[in-house]
């Protein structure tokens, strides 16, 4: 019998219903996925072997699957693809997940990069095999959702939210939840495990690299160059790779140009979201398109050219790429002022 649960239940699952001998782990988001298979794993306890569930041969997936062994142990199949789920594969997985061994747990991993991620059939069908078996669906969090694992955690530091704090500890740092319950550690100590503000919230997260680059094309149009400057050597000192750094700043150009193009194409916003895989009213994606009478034709075909040659330079040039940055980001900010004639 197969069960259903999600990453927020399956601690509870473990503790009242007892450990499956096998756990299918399926989403899209890795640090979900991760978090459930090492509480899986921990509750297990013993040894632990991964193997891809890809090109593991027959061979080593029946020793694992077929040997005894008086001490808990778990193997972990990563890399689930339905394309892979073969009808050989089918045969050899039938053969054996309905007679495990009783002391081993088998977690099959299936990441995906699909915003709008559903569990395919051919998983469903695999985790069918076991008599004892969960689905566990590790999909990224709605703004609701953050919400509540938010509050979740500052009840467990001990800690209280105040007005506007919780809308301040999601904009500043989106939504990786790893990084959110890092920073939640953070705030509870600096609010010493009391009221967590708006105000301590602001003092103590870094800002994303999202909202770096908002501040940056925001600077950039009003012709601010050493504010730009400025925010450009944040966004470096917090990811260290300048060919992240601009890859972050070309989405944001990206996503206008797409937006242009959709309204003169009498597009909405929701198709646009459907046909480039943007999460459901993606924040970025409405500021684009509050943006799309602010460039001309001609200044946008600008800005993508002068992003392209900056890319290409930068993968091309061996030496100093922060000077090639700086230099491709000033005339950028000359484009986009208005300053440099297109």
């Amino acid at each position: 019998m197969t069960i259903k649960l999600t990453d927020s239940n399956i601690k509870k699952s473990l503790k009242q219903d007892g450990r499956k001998q096998l756990y299918f782990l399926a989403g899209n988001d890795d640090y979900l996925l991760a978090t459930c298979k090492n509480l899986i794993a921990s509750d297990v306890g013993g040894e632990v072997v991964t193997l891809d569930f890809q090109t593991a041969s027959d061979e080593e997936v029946e020793e694992h699957l077929s040997t005894f062994s008086f001490e808990p142990k778990t193997l972990i199949l990563e890399n689930f693809k339905a394309s892979a789920y073969t009808e050989d594969k089918r045969k050899l997985y039938t053969e054996f997940l309905k007679e495990l061994p009783g002391t081993l747990t088998v977690i099959v991993m299936m990441s995906s990069e699909d915003p709008r991620f559903s569990v395919p059939k051919a998983a469903e069908a695999f985790c069918s095999l076991a008599d004892d078996a969960a689905m566990v669906l590790c999909t990224r969090k709605t703004g609701g959702d953050l919400v509540r694992y938010i509050d979740a955690i500052a009840k467990r530091q001990g800690c209280t939210l105040d007005y506007g704090a919780t809308e301040e500890i999601i904009r500043l740092n989106g939504e990786d939840l790893q990084q959110i319950a890092s920073q939640m550690e953070v705030l509870a100590a600096a609010s010493n495990y009391g009221k967590i503000t708006a105000d301590i919230v602001r003092k103590m997260c870094p800002k994303t690299t999202e909202e770096n680059v908002f501040d940056f094309v925001r600077a950039m149009e009003r012709g601010r160059t050493e504010e730009a400057v400025s925010i450009m050597y944040e966004m470096l000192e917090q990811e260290q790779d300048v060919n992240r750094v601009l890859a972050a700043i070309s989405s944001s150009f990206v996503n206008i140009a797409r937006a242009k193009a959709a309204v003169a194409e009498k597009k909405s916003r929701e198709e646009v979201e459907e046909v480039f895989g943007y999460k459901k009213n993606d924040r970025a994606l409405q500021i684009a398109f509050d943006k799309v009478t602010r460039y001309s034709d001609k200044q946008m075909s600008a800005i993508l050219d002068c992003l392209y040659d900056t890319d290409r330079k930068l993968k091309q040039y061996a030496g100093d790429k922060q000077t090639l940055l700086e230099q491709g980001l000033v005339r950028l900010t000359m484009i986009v002022s208005g300053r440099e004639v297109v």
